[in-house]
């Protein structure tokens, strides 16, 4: 499907839809306080805001169904959670010179299946069928938005393994004295594997939008993991307070919950709703950039799943506009 024929299907909304949502959006507000910053680039792509997302959930909050007979448990992502850092644990991290690496037995990972660069494609047809997927497109473009480029990232692979004797020494730097990191995470093999995603660019003369998706990613790691006491040792590097990190840790499905930090002093988020299926919209105070260099308005992200495939729409659209534009793929 090439510009002119996307364009053509561009529809303006119901009055009484945009009034709705209008209403939704107000109604439901922040989650949280204001969280701070979504950085402007966190992929507004899957391939890269979802991987960077997933490297920090690997070795902090590992998502995994429990099998006694299995030796490998796999998580999907099917939702999303969002929880709010605060700044000041983040430069304390700096400070300290750690970053994934730094955590990982070996200091790196093994690639198993290296994705390669993106590859351009000339049409949806061309993007289906490298990707092995049914891709999906707006059938409304808001802004004056029109198709620019459509690229197609392959399948990646990695394996690693958490040293537990260094994060256990974070805890206690950290002064989280009152968990200890399981036996059964550390040094044991953990492979993250990414299936090709489809990235669609969409520009305006001050408006870009990109639109990825791809089947759920898929994390692989030692079965017999109390789920939520792993996501409780995540949250307090994140800088939760005891009875908080407790309580969210406790509360959500770790099976099936993608959880992206988002840092309090730039952005905030909410739940919403596309095709009947929970949503994440974070949005950033700061301005968006684009690929020229150029600032424009805030940026937002909305994350969102149906069925096994993962959607993530991106850019400095208004939130009605991003959600109207999500609701609209077919």
């Amino acid at each position: 499907m090439d510009e002119r024929k996307l364009h053509a299907m561009r529809r303006e909304p119901r009055p009484e839809f945009a009034r709705e949502l209008h209403e939704r959006l107000r109604r439901q507000g922040p989650a949280v306080a204001p969280a701070r910053a979504l950085t402007p680039r966190l992929g507004w792509s899957l391939a890269g805001g979802l991987a960077v997302a997933l490297a920090v959930l690997c070795f902090t909050v590992p998502a995994v169904r429990v099998s006694a007979q299995a030796f490998l448990d796999l998580f999907r992502v099917r939702n999303f959670a969002a929880v709010s850092v605060d700044p000041a644990r983040l430069e304390q991290l700096r400070a300290q010179k750690l970053d994934p690496g730094s955590l990982l037995a070996g200091g790196r990972p093994e690639v198993l299946e290296e994705p390669g660069p993106p590859r351009a494609v000339g049409s949806i047809a061309e993007a289906s069928a490298a990707a092995g997927l049914a891709v999906r497109v707006p059938g409304r473009m808001p802004a004056g938005l029109t198709a620019d480029t459509i690229t197609v990232l392959g399948a990646g692979a990695v394996r690693f393994a958490v040293d537990g004797a260094r994060l256990q020494a974070l805890l206690e730097t950290l002064e989280v004295r009152d968990l200890t990191v399981p036996a059964g995470l550390g040094g044991r093999p953990i492979t993250v594997r990414t299936s090709p995603t489809v990235r669609q660019s969409f520009v305006a003369e001050r408006r870009h939008v990109e639109l990825v998706q791809g089947r759920s990613p898929e994390v692989e790691l030692p079965a017999g993991l109390d789920l939520a006491q792993i996501g409780e040792i995540g949250l307090r590097v994140a800088g939760l307070d005891p009875g908080e990190a407790r309580r969210f840790a406790r509360s959500i499905d770790w099976h099936t919950t993608l959880v992206m930090p988002v840092p309090l002093d730039a952005a905030s988020f909410t739940e919403v709703t596309v095709h009947g299926q929970r949503g994440l919209l974070v949005r950033s105070a700061a301005p968006a950039g684009d690929r020229d260099g150029r600032r424009r308005g805030p940026g937002r992200l909305l994350l969102w799943s149906e069925g096994d495939v993962v959607f993530a729409l991106g850019g400095d659209l208004e939130e009605v506009d991003m959600v109207e534009m999500a609701e609209s793929l077919r």
